[in-house]
């Protein structure tokens, strides 16, 4: 697409101002992706995690992490939508309860296969990022406070947009510029080449003359 600067800068511009007028409706948008995504790292976990190693503590630790991560998410998508209201601030917090605590499960996991020689980088970043998302949900609590974090994210969003469909409108008028120049000599050009075709044609003339 050529001008995909200038649509994506459409589209974050109108996210940006969504999410600034309706900040309430984006926090709980937040709880429900973190709950479908709690549900596919559980599965992910029980499926992948825990067959890296055949220690017996770290198998229950990962089963335990993940059918916690389960069950969490399947609350935090389905709970909030049945019952509404207060329930959306008591998810959060029943989130951040579980991102802490599977957190904690999978530092105390990834320290029991120190010495099984397996590569454990990816899963410390795994539960630092467990972590990270924790803060932001502690963050956002708060009704107020979570309202004027989620519309800076709106306005940030809105000056992204507005910058890439400025980048586009500025960038296009450089090609514009770009090829009328080149346009240019090739037309002086051609206007030598009459006179020049000219001046031969009148001088043939005053030959036959």
């Amino acid at each position: 697409m050529k001008r995909w600067y200038l649509f994506s800068g459409i589209l974050a511009a109108l996210l940006g101002i969504l999410i600034i007028i309706f900040p309430s409706f984006w926090i709980k948008l937040v709880v429900i992706i973190i709950g479908v995504a709690a549900i596919v790292y559980g599965i992910y976990s029980l499926r992948f995690t825990k067959s890296i190693s055949d220690d017996v503590y770290y198998r229950r630790s990962i089963i335990i992490k993940s059918i916690v991560s389960i069950i969490a998410g399947v609350m935090a998508v389905l709970f909030p939508l049945a019952i509404g209201g207060a329930a959306w601030t008591a998810m959060i917090w029943m989130l951040i309860i579980y991102l802490l605590a599977s957190a904690a499960i999978g530092f105390y996991a990834a320290a029991l296969i120190k010495d099984a020689g397996v590569e454990r980088k990816r899963y410390i970043i795994e539960n630092l990022l467990l972590l990270a998302i924790a803060v932001v949900l502690i963050l956002i609590s708060p009704r107020a406070l979570g309202n004027a974090i989620i519309r800076l994210i709106g306005i940030v969003v809105l000056i992204a947009g507005l910058g890439l469909i400025l980048f586009d409108v500025f960038a296009g008028k450089g090609e514009v510029e770009v090829i009328i120049k080149d346009e240019r000599p090739a037309a002086s050009e051609e206007a030598v080449n009459h006179d020049g075709d000219a001046a031969v044609d009148s001088s043939s003339n005053d030959n036959d003359l």
